[in-house]
């Protein structure tokens, strides 16, 4: 039986638009993210996935793939990363069915702005971003409630004025 698979591809943009570094990695998918998937078929979640988050650390996913929240911390608790949570636009989400490899793709895509996932530290330009997820935002947009995937990959070190662009390609096979 085919698996559901899912990979990004990360671009980091400097303020004129001109791609400065790509990055590819994969997909896995939270138990969180299953259980979503599930509630969504009974009908006892209302919201499906509805933003994106970034995260600093690179740490891969494991076993039990319990993740519920990404990496905007220090050790310490203070934050370490600012405005990390993004809604995902009503376009920002695409369905296709490929026929001959019996799946239907969903494609995501998602910006996170130049003046979002800064440092808190203002004293430093730069953050190193090595983590992204897809969820349903928190009430009050700040976070990811709940996490659907976890995405990690070699860290990106934004700048104070780069965006970073995010497509994510998530295939459900279907058949026998």
């Amino acid at each position: 039986m085919e698996r559901i698979i899912g990979s990004l591809a990360i671009e980091l943009r400097e303020p004129d638009g001109t791609v400065v570094l790509r990055r590819t990695a994969r997909n896995s998918v939270m138990r969180g993210g299953a259980e979503l998937i599930a509630d969504l078929f009974r009908g006892t979640a209302a919201t499906p996935v509805n933003g994106m988050a970034v995260g600093l650390s690179s740490e891969p996913p494991a076993p039990p793939f319990d993740s519920s929240a990404l990496t905007t911390t220090n050790p310490d608790a203070s934050p370490a990363l600012t405005r990390f949570a993004i809604p995902l636009a009503p376009d920002a989400t695409s369905v296709t069915v490929l026929e001959d490899a019996l799946k239907v793709r969903v494609r995501v895509r998602g910006l996170v702005p130049a003046d979002f996932a800064q440092n808190a530290d203002t004293t430093q330009t730069s953050v190193a971003i090595g983590e992204a997820a897809l969820g349903v935002l928190s009430a009050d947009g700040a976070s990811l409630a709940r996490l659907y995937n976890r995405v990690v990959f070699e860290p990106i070190q934004k700048e104070q004025d780069q965006e970073i662009a995010l497509y994510w390609d998530i295939d459900f096979p279907f058949g026998s």
